[in-house]
């Protein structure tokens, strides 16, 4: 029986305007009263994530900058920095040899941007990282950083991720996480690693864990899932990650897929719509 359900956010839970699905509320008061946790998974930080939700945040758990910060009804479960001196290398090798990238710094006590560097999309960033606080220098900050976010119109798969990677690679754990960003974390950090530790917290199995992800910072969440679902908007080479497909996230995909789950298993005394499919 399935204890735990983690969800990637953007692209997965969210559909593209960034809201959550109409029936999430019904569904995860379902949830509530069968004991079952619910978890966002995310590269967001916490100060981005739990208003998205609501009063419901209180009663959830939080896997945050790419399993950097774990927060589970309401406390901090878990946090792991990036050492000071890798921070102040890594920011001066963006600035030698990725001059158009745009970094955040994403901390404890808030995010932190320098207004060097002007990114053509305010609105991607407002997405994601809002209330930043400005800095002449980033590496001159004094808060724990759990996440580097790099915003790389260029493509970072292509352009940032290659050169980060063959220096950083063998030191920190780096991710492409979106279409225009990648994260650097502490060595070993990843959604997976994260998902495990909750696991761990709640005293529950990969057999009864349920996840849902659409991106290459998902691919660990959904192997420490033994219920994986990738989502049917994901990358064709997402698929292989997952044991089943979810709906699109502008379908609801992920509360579809839930629903069916519960129904299926007597959890819940109306049928649904389409749910999910084996691949």
């Amino acid at each position: 029986m399935i204890k735990l359900i983690a969800t990637d956010m953007d692209g997965s839970l969210l559909d593209d305007d960034k809201n959550l699905p109409p029936d999430f509320s019904e569904t995860h008061d379902i949830l509530e009263r069968n004991g079952i946790s619910f978890a966002a998974a995310s590269g967001r930080s916490y100060t981005a994530l739990a208003p998205v939700f609501g009063e419901q945040s209180s009663s959830m758990s939080f896997i945050c900058d790419n399993g950097a910060f774990i927060v589970h009804k309401g406390k901090k479960i878990f946090s792991a920095g990036i050492a000071p001196e890798l921070l102040r290398e890594v920011i001066s090798v963006c600035e030698e040899k990725l001059p158009e990238a745009y970094l955040v710094l994403c901390g404890e006590k808030g995010l932190y941007v320098t207004e060097k560097y002007k990114p053509r999309s305010q609105k991607e960033l407002g997405f994601y990282y809002s209330s930043r606080i400005v800095l002449d220098n980033l590496a001159e900050t004094d808060d724990v950083i759990f996440k580097i976010a790099i915003y790389d119109e260029n493509n970072p798969q292509e352009y940032s991720y290659p050169v980060l990677e063959k220096i950083f690679g063998d030191r920190l754990s780096l991710v492409v996480s979106g279409h225009l960003w990648m994260d650097i974390m502490q060595k070993g950090i990843s959604k997976g690693s994260a998902v495990k530790q909750l696991q761990q917290t709640l005293g529950i199995t990969a057999a009864e864990t349920m996840a849902f992800g659409d991106f290459y910072n998902d691919i660990e969440l959904l192997k420490n899932a033994d219920m994986s679902f990738v989502m049917e908007n994901a990358n064709e080479d997402m698929k292989q990650y997952g044991r089943f497909t979810a709906e699109s996230n502008n379908s609801s995909g992920v509360t579809k897929a839930i629903k069916k789950y519960l129904t299926e298993n007597g959890l819940m005394h109306k049928n649904t719509t389409k749910g999910y499919a084996n691949e």
